[in-house]
């Protein structure tokens, strides 16, 4: 009788389990999210400034997170190969951007169908002044101590090579801008588009073109190296890392342009995906570590959450049309 009973009871006990697990209303909850890995598209090479800020990034979300974060470089396209991979993913929060001003930029030049109104920003990480930066031996053989020696040298001499980024990037706005402003036409320079600054870089270094516009951060270890002359920085004061380079105001030419980089997803991410990533990296962002690192490489630093970093790219793209305009490269 015991016996009975008691299978009896175990009997009760299975159907209610069952009961639980399949009535409407019970079924029990997903994972919370992350429960896997997630993956950082960044859309330029290994080596410059956005892979390298991609990296630290990553390892202090990893922690944050409590899940694996892994940077995958997706290049090509200027720029519209790796911001593709970011807005058309599935939008669950497990593939997410560290988008770039070039983002304002891909409709307008007809490389892609998105821009900031097809993803959804998480966090404005940084903004860095771009640069003017030759070869030493360049600078020397013709007199570039400062950014007017070089114009004035493009103005007799057209035809010098350039690169930093690909055509249309904010980089080659950058050189534009600057030839604009010197009362320069855009043809003066040719421009040899590259996957980054990190590329340009390397052909400047063996001399294979004559100028690099990109972030003077980018450049940083060159600089300190002795590599690579900075002419100029495309900032509004000189800049508290790099104290010696002058600004393109201080040689008379009234011009200035940054970059930015932030974290976005695609459109259609759940808010609640957002705020989770949202609040690992204002975590990262305001800790010390991050600050001192970014600091110590040079990297300006500028935080906007989400909705603010929303209607700054939604800006950027209005004023990137304008630039690109005047540019004639639209």
């Amino acid at each position: 009788m015991i016996l009975r009973r008691a299978k009896v009871v175990t009997l009760l006990a299975s159907a209610l389990v069952i009961l639980t697990l399949v009535a409407p209303g019970c079924a029990p909850s997903e994972a919370e999210y992350p429960n896997k890995a997630i993956t950082l598209v960044c859309p330029w090479g290994a080596g410059g400034g956005t892979d390298r800020i991609s990296r630290y990034l990553a390892d202090k979300m990893s922690i944050e997170l409590d899940q694996p974060v892994a940077v995958i470089n997706k290049t090509g396209g200027n720029g519209a190969v790796g911001h593709n991979a970011g807005a058309l993913a599935t939008p669950d929060g497990y593939t997410i951007c560290i988008s770039t001003w070039e983002l304002s930029i891909l409709r307008h030049m007809g490389w892609s169908d998105i821009a900031y109104d097809t993803v959804r920003g998480v966090a404005l990480l940084n903004k860095d002044a771009a640069g003017l930066l030759v070869h030493p031996d360049d600078a020397a053989a013709n007199g570039w101590k400062d950014a007017s020696d070089w114009i004035t040298y493009v103005k007799n001499n057209p035809g010098l090579q350039a690169s930093g980024t690909g055509t249309g990037g904010v980089w080659h706005v950058a050189l534009l801008g600057m030839l604009a402003a010197a009362g320069v036409g855009p043809d003066a320079v040719e421009w040899l588009p590259s996957k980054g600054a990190a590329e340009g870089i390397t052909w400047l270094l063996g001399q294979h073109i004559d100028a690099v516009t990109c972030s003077i951060v980018e450049a940083g270890p060159q600089i300190e190296a002795g590599t690579l002359v900075p002419l100029a920085t495309m900032s509004a004061e000189r800049m508290a890392a790099f104290p010696d380079i002058p600004t393109l105001m201080e040689a008379g030419i009234d011009w200035e342009l940054g970059a930015w980089r932030g974290i976005t997803v695609p459109k259609d991410t759940p808010d609640e995906v957002v705020d989770t990533l949202h609040t690992a990296i204002k975590t990262i962002l305001d800790s010390k570590d991050w600050q001192d690192w970014m600091s110590d490489q040079g990297f300006g630093q500028l935080y906007l959450d989400s909705a603010g970093f929303d209607t700054f790219m939604a800006e950027d793209y209005e004023a990137a049309e304008r630039l690109l305009k005047a540019g004639g490269l639209i």
